[in-house]
C-alpha cells in the first residue's frame, strides 16, 4: 500500500510538474496589469478577462485581434493604432494569464472565455451596438479564431502564421521528445477544424518562419472550407517581423472589402 501511495504521490508531482512546465512554454504570458498608453481605447473586463476595445469609425468594421502566446498585449499597441488610424474598429482580449486576466491558461478556457466574448461583442452587450467583426488571429490567436470560426459567422478572419496543430509544432521543434508532445493538454488541431471555417480567409506567413514553417500555413490554406481563401507569403519575414510594408497593404487590402 505504501509502495501504491508513493508511486501515485511521483506520478502527481511528475504530471503536476509537466502540466506546469507546459504553461510556462505554451503560454509564457506576462501577467502584469497594464491600461492603454493609447488614449482612443477603452478597457473592460468580461469575466475574468481583460478586453481593450476602441469604436469603429462610421463605415468600418471593428477587428477583433486575439493575439500570440508571448508578452503582452500592450506589445501589440502599434499594430492596434495602425488599425484604428485606418478606421477599424478595435476589440483586443487579454488570454488568461496575461495583462492582469485571471485563471490558468488552456485549450477549453481559452474557447470557453473568447466564445463569451463573441457573443457580448456581437449581441451588443460589451459595446452598446451589435457587432460581427473580422477575426484576426495571431499565431496561437489564429488557433483560437479558427476554433471560434467554425461555430460563429465572422465578416471575415485573417491568420497570421497558423499552425496545423499544437502537436505538430511542438514535433516540428523538439523530435526527439514524442512523449511529451503526446501528454499535452492543449492540442489546438486547425487542420482539423479548417474545413468548418467558411468566412473569407487570408492567412499571412513569413518564408523564414522557423517556429511555425511555413507549408503548415499552406496546409490551413488548402484545407480551409472558406470559398474566397488566399495565402501571402511575406518575403524574409519570420516569425515576429510580419507587418512589414507590404504584407500591410496586402492585409489592408483584404480588410477594405469587408
Amino acid at each position: 500500500m505504501r509502495l501504491l501511495l508513493r508511486a501515485a504521490i511521483l506520478l502527481a508531482l511528475f504530471f503536476g510538474g509537466y502540466f506546469t512546465l507546459e504553461r510556462l512554454i505554451v503560454y509564457p504570458l506576462d501577467p502584469r496589469a497594464i491600461s492603454p498608453s493609447d488614449a482612443r481605447i477603452s478597457q473592460h473586463k468580461v469575466g475574468d478577462m481583460v478586453v481593450w476595445t476602441a469604436p469603429p469609425k462610421r463605415g468600418k468594421p471593428t477587428v477583433l485581434y486575439i493575439h500570440g502566446n508571448a508578452g503582452h498585449v500592450a506589445k501589440r499597441t502599434a499594430r492596434f493604432q495602425r488599425l484604428m488610424d485606418r478606421g477599424y474598429g478595435l476589440v483586443a482580449p487579454s488570454l488568461r494569464g496575461g495583462n492582469g486576466s485571471k485563471g490558468w491558461p488552456t485549450e477549453a478556457s481559452i474557447s470557453t472565455d473568447i466564445a463569451a466574448l463573441y457573443i457580448a461583442l456581437t449581441s451588443g452587450a460589451l459595446t452598446g451596438t451589435p457587432v460581427t467583426p473580422i477575426l484576426y488571429g495571431e499565431s496561437i490567436g489564429a488557433a483560437v479564431a479558427i476554433n471560434l470560426a467554425t461555430t460563429t459567422t465572422p465578416r471575415a478572419i485573417v491568420l497570421e502564421a497558423p499552425f496545423t496543430s499544437l502537436k505538430d509544432v511542438a514535433a516540428h521543434l523538439h523530435p526527439q521528445l514524442p512523449l511529451a508532445t503526446g501528454l499535452m493538454l492543449s492540442r489546438w488541431p486547425s487542420l482539423a477544424r479548417a474545413p468548418d471555417v467558411t468566412a473569407p480567409l487570408l492567412i499571412l506567413h513569413g518564408t523564414k518562419d522557423d517556429l511555425i514553417p511555413p507549408k503548415m500555413g499552406r496546409a490551413i490554406l488548402n484545407a480551409a472550407g472558406s470559398k474566397q481563401k488566399e495565402l501571402y507569403a511575406v518575403q524574409g519575414a519570420g516569425h515576429i517581423n510580419m507587418w512589414t510594408g507590404d504584407a500591410q497593404r496586402r492585409l489592408y487590402k483584404f480588410l477594405q472589402q469587408f
